[in-house]
């Protein structure tokens, strides 16, 4: 009788006994929490179940929403008079309609469980290599010449005002698949072999087919982001040493082989020498920035943006409004960013599971770290490459699934709500 109660003491303690990430014990079974977590996915709660959004994130997402709408309309209006005929507001409505798509789905996916895209991450990353590859099919990938000669192949003509740009969706799905990796088995990602390198294996894949397009930007993002999350993840502190080792060799072997990324590295190399000894684009950069002043010239005022700027409306969009809305609007800007992955990273921290946790990270990183480097190029800190800054650059499908992905984080925010609330 006193081995029977013994026994039963004992197994309520097990019950009791509870890990955020790890496992929880019944009985003499052992139950994997992300199994559970998965299994719940086949009937996610319903919306009215879940806990209030991140509205400071919301409010964040939409100033910035609303600063691209005017920054576009302003950058680009001249240009779109040149080449449509005089009709200066076409850059305007294509960026406006996807705005307004990317809203809608950043709603729906507010109210999706982020727990679909574990059950699914496998699926996204297969469309997302098809995607890649459909770029290249001759009549359904969209080739834009470059300023500098070469031909762009980064775009699906879907027969629609706005073209898809795979690389957006493939972003977001090699964050999924890396967060469900990692959360079906998170001591395997301490393996290099059994964890780490399958990992690697196929963002390099992914980051070969970004590149030779070509994007070597978002190729760059993509293998950064993925890290990231691996090291977030677990990923010993030895693995991070070896592979940046061996990523910087290849980067190194990479520009070397490439006459004009040589050059470009090499401009910037002088200009950190010289401040006069600056490349045509940074030049323009500079100088509008420089005639901004503290308070700018004023809305749609910008000097620069006419014919010397390049790409005004997409990857120097940023000089534009420093020439406007000067320092202390550059610098607003770039503080909203700042809050804007600090509330992500906020719902990361207080996220339900390890899944929910890796994605919000992946997916604040990926808005972060494109932030940072256009306006670190577009300020003379990183050397120039053409990338856009996120719900401010003209874009159709880099709007869109940006938005998507503010609609994930708050997806997991109001999970993490519902919890805590629950708890209370």
């Amino acid at each position: 009788m006193a081995r029977n109660y013994q026994n039963s003491a004992r197994n309520n303690k097990n019950r009791k006994s509870k890990s955020k990430f790890g496992f929880k014990w019944t009985n003499t079974r052992v139950y994997s929490v992300v199994e559970e977590q998965q299994k719940q996915a086949v009937e996610p709660s319903p919306p009215q179940n879940l806990g209030g959004m991140d509205k400071g994130l919301i409010a964040l997402t939409l100033c910035l929403i609303a600063i691209g709408i005017l920054m576009v309309y302003s950058a680009s209006h001249l240009l779109s008079s040149r080449h449509y005929d005089g009709y200066s507001y076409r850059y305007l409505q294509i960026h406006i309609i996807a705005c307004a798509i990317g809203l809608v789905g950043m709603y729906l996916t507010s109210y999706l469980p982020y727990r679909f895209y574990a059950r699914f991450a496998n699926l996204f990353l297969i469309l997302a290599f098809i995607g890649l590859l459909l770029v290249f099919v001759p009549g359904l990938g969209a080739s834009v010449q470059g300023a500098e000669g070469g031909r762009f192949k980064r775009w699906i003509n879907i027969g629609l005002p706005i073209n898809f740009q795979p690389v957006e969706f493939a972003k977001i799905a090699l964050v999924m698949h890396v967060a469900n990796f990692i959360s079906r088995n998170p001591e395997r990602v301490k393996s290099f072999f059994n964890g780490v390198l399958p990992n690697i294996l196929i963002v390099g894949a992914a980051f070969g087919l970004v590149y030779i397009q070509p994007d070597f930007g978002s190729a760059f993002l993509l293998v950064v982001t993925v890290c990231i999350v691996l090291f977030v993840g677990g990923m010993r502190i030895w693995h991070v040493l070896t592979l940046a080792g061996a990523g910087g060799g290849a980067l190194t072997l990479l520009i070397v082989r490439d006459s004009y990324k040589l050059k470009r590295l090499m401009d910037y190399m002088a200009m950190l020498k010289s401040p006069d000894a600056t490349s045509y684009h940074l030049t323009r950069s500079l100088d509008a920035l420089e005639s901004g002043g503290l308070l700018g010239l004023g809305i749609d005022s910008s000097l620069q943006k006419i014919s010397r700027l390049p790409y005004p409306h997409t990857d120097f969009i940023f000089a534009v409004l420093g020439e406007e809305f000067g320092f202390i609007g550059a610098v607003t800007v770039t503080l909203i960013f700042m809050l804007f992955v600090w509330r992500g990273l906020h719902i990361a921290r207080h996220a339900n599971d390890l899944f929910a946790s890796l994605l919000a990270t992946g997916i604040t990183a990926l808005i972060g770290l494109q932030a940072f480097i256009n306006i670190g190029v577009v300020t003379g800190l990183l050397p120039t490459k053409g990338i856009t800054l996120p719900f401010i650059s003209y874009g159709g499908s880099s709007i869109v699934l940006s938005l998507v992905s503010v609609g994930i984080l708050l997806n997991v925010s109001r999970s993490s709500s519902k919890a805590q609330t629950d708890s209370n």
